[in-house]
């Protein structure tokens, strides 16, 4: 359905460009080739008929554009998934994350709260101070697409567990676990 519309878009097109060009001429143009400057290159009372066949040509064209911004649009993607900068691992001090989506322009929403973020949840707009035994989840948004999973990542106090970034089952992870305090 596409590959027609398209065709059929790119046709009007090319006769619009060719009615037009074969107006009666208010100046010089195409007519001009068939040696009469200010008539049409078919006759005197052609002109009217141009003008509506421009006229219809010009109504299907703009419903052509309307209908393939409506057919031809490309499917929504899924946004990516948020990545923490620097990934989860334990901390003995406060640090500021940074959180990076690979998709351009998408919006990210954190919680520092272990709460699911959502749109009403805080956007991100710079680094985030986190504190040693804070779960940081973000997820990311893009209109028209399908949110991203949400990332969480847990940095805690240092000599404490394992801490990892993760994201809901069978979808991939924002960032590697990080080593265990005791593992260097």
């Amino acid at each position: 359905m596409t590959t027609l519309l398209t065709i059929i878009f790119i046709l009007i097109c090319v006769l619009l460009i060719i009615v037009v060009l074969l107006q009666k001429g208010r100046g010089v143009g195409v007519g001009i080739i068939g040696g009469g400057g200010g008539q049409s290159a078919f006759g005197t009372r052609t002109g009217d008929v141009f003008t509506w066949v421009t006229i219809i040509l010009v109504i299907v064209f703009l419903g052509l554009a309307v209908g393939a911004s409506k057919f031809c649009r490309p499917a929504p993607g899924r946004v990516s998934n948020p990545v923490f900068i620097p990934p989860p691992q334990p901390i003995s001090k406060p640090i500021l994350v940074t959180i990076r989506c690979p998709t351009t322009n998408a919006e990210i929403f954190y919680t520092t709260d272990n709460s699911e973020p959502t749109r009403e949840s805080l956007r991100y707009e710079g680094p985030v101070r986190v504190i040693p035994g804070t779960t940081l989840k973000a997820r990311a948004y893009y209109i028209g697409w399908i949110p991203s999973s949400i990332v969480r990542g847990e940095y805690r106090l240092a000599g404490t567990a394992t801490s990892t970034a993760t994201a809901p089952a069978g979808i991939g992870t924002s960032s590697k676990a990080s080593k265990s305090a005791g593992g260097k």
